[in-house]
């Protein structure tokens, strides 16, 4: 029992270090702008649309957030006109902020250069 215990520990402990490995590469966001959503039903809706350029791509990612003073949701503080690190995965995009904090974007389009 306790070999069994200390196998899952081990396995927990690899599987939690290789999960946030990720391709950094630099990258420039060109871009910034902004749409306000506001719908009777659900609320406000903000989205930050940003243009990323990297060596060899043009991503177009969003970032949305509900703003408010109840809401723990608001803008983050992505660098503009400022290289800094993005890595992507699938349809995401992961940015450093300016206090080097992963911000997960949505692309939306790519373009290769």
């Amino acid at each position: 029992m306790k070999k069994l215990c200390l196998l899952m520990l081990a396995l927990l402990i690899a599987t939690t270090s290789l999960a946030k490995t990720r391709d950094w590469k630099p990258a420039k966001i060109e871009a910034a702008s902004e749409t306000d959503v506001s719908w009777k039903l659900f609320g406000e809706k903000n989205t930050i649309h940003f243009t990323i350029e990297t060596e060899d791509m043009v991503y177009f990612a969003d970032y949305s957030f509900t703003p408010g003073p109840k809401t723990d949701s608001h803008a983050r503080d992505i660098p503009v006109n400022e290289i800094t690190k993005i890595a992507i995965k699938g349809h995401h995009a992961y940015v450093l902020d300016v206090n080097g904090k992963e911000i997960k974007l949505y692309i939306t389009r790519k373009i290769k250069k």
